[in-house]
């Protein structure tokens, strides 16, 4: 309210020196400046520093109001400077930090952020699959933007406790949700409330204490990750049969180059022409075609390791194989989808 007080005391001040200006010129006969609309042009031309030089004051005073206009055009001149470009920083302050918010659909949110989080945010980036990040501290912000330079890759600075705030990342259109904050109680009952806002979003989260991957799954969490007994898991197979380890390990990560393998899966949509049809034909026929392995499928909800040789795969399941990065594109085209859900 202060500022547009000054405004208009600023505009009410300048619109009498240009009274003043066309009484002391408009009765001159050597003076160009002979009504209001004439003193106004000048005053303009004089403030944005333009200078025709088609208008100007002859008389003595006159000459003294038309200084006070040139030194205070050096002021006004500065004042709308500083203005255009305090507006033009604050919009890429706010785009930085995700104020406008992004268009994703069909992608993936994460909400926290560590070097775990980064590890995750690097591997589902690697698939070329679009990933909204949302965090509650500046440097952690700077440091996404940092390492994770892409048009895939949207951040959101927020309160992560203002749940109204997550229509930015367009949560309502996300695949899933990965909740990645530092402290399980922190994860369950951050969960327990996005929930009643976001009833029927995805989720998956990790927890340091294993005991607590039922209590999670009773919350709603669709899929429980705990980091110590995969990482467990990992080291005693490395112990006792290392070479299965390391192919593991590789297989759970995606893809970079040609030469690395991992673990996909494809949608069959109705029109694929493998839809319909018994899951050993398909193996084979994967086989022959792109050198990958099927290994399983996906029906509905449930999660069929090594079906049976006839199993019928219809429109909607989802097959997992293994192959290399050399043929990713060749699968993405024959199926017509992306890897993943």
């Amino acid at each position: 309210m202060k500022r547009w007080f000054y405004v208009l005391l600023a505009l009410f001040i300048y619109f009498i020196v240009v009274g003043v200006l066309t009484l002391l010129e408009s009765n001159v006969d050597e003076s160009n400046i002979k009504s209001f609309s004439d003193a106004l042009w000048y005053s303009i031309v004089t403030l944005t520093t333009v200078g025709y030089g088609d208008l100007y004051p002859v008389t003595p005073l006159g000459k003294i109001v038309g200084l006070l206009i040139i030194i205070s055009s050096v002021g006004v001149l500065g004042y709308v400077i500083g203005e255009i470009m305090a507006k033009i920083n604050d919009y890429m302050e706010k785009k930085k930090q995700g104020y406008f918010g992004t268009d994703f659909t069909g992608h993936y949110v994460m909400i926290g952020w560590n070097n775990f989080g980064r590890s995750v945010a690097q591997q589902i980036l690697n698939t070329g699959k679009k990933l909204a990040i949302v965090v509650d501290s500046k440097e952690q912000l700077d440091l996404i933007k940092s390492n994770f330079e892409t048009d895939k890759c949207f951040v959101l600075y927020s309160d992560i406790q203002n749940y109204d705030v997550f229509k930015k990342v367009n949560i309502e259109k996300a695949k899933s949700i990965f909740v990645n904050l530092s402290d399980d109680t922190d994860t369950l009952v951050f969960i327990l409330n996005l929930k009643k806002k976001y009833s029927n979003l995805s989720f998956i989260a990790t927890c340091k204490n294993a005991s607590l991957k039922d209590t999670f799954m009773s919350a709603g969490v669709n899929y429980v990750v705990p980091q110590a007994e995969v990482a467990s898991r990992l080291v005693a197979s490395y112990i006792f049969e290392p070479q299965v380890a390391e192919y593991t390990e590789d297989l759970m990560s995606s893809s970079k180059s040609d030469l690395e393998s991992d673990i996909q899966q494809y949608r069959i949509l109705d029109s694929n022409e493998f839809a319909n049809k018994e899951y050993l034909k398909i193996f084979y026929e994967i086989k022959e075609r792109f050198n990958a392995v099927t290994i399983g499928m996906v029906s509905g909800k449930d999660l069929i390791k090594n079906p049976d040789n006839n199993h019928l795969v219809k429109a909607g399941d989802y097959l997992i194989l293994i192959s290399s990065g050399k043929v990713k594109s060749q699968l993405e085209k024959f199926f017509g989808v992306l890897e993943g859900q």
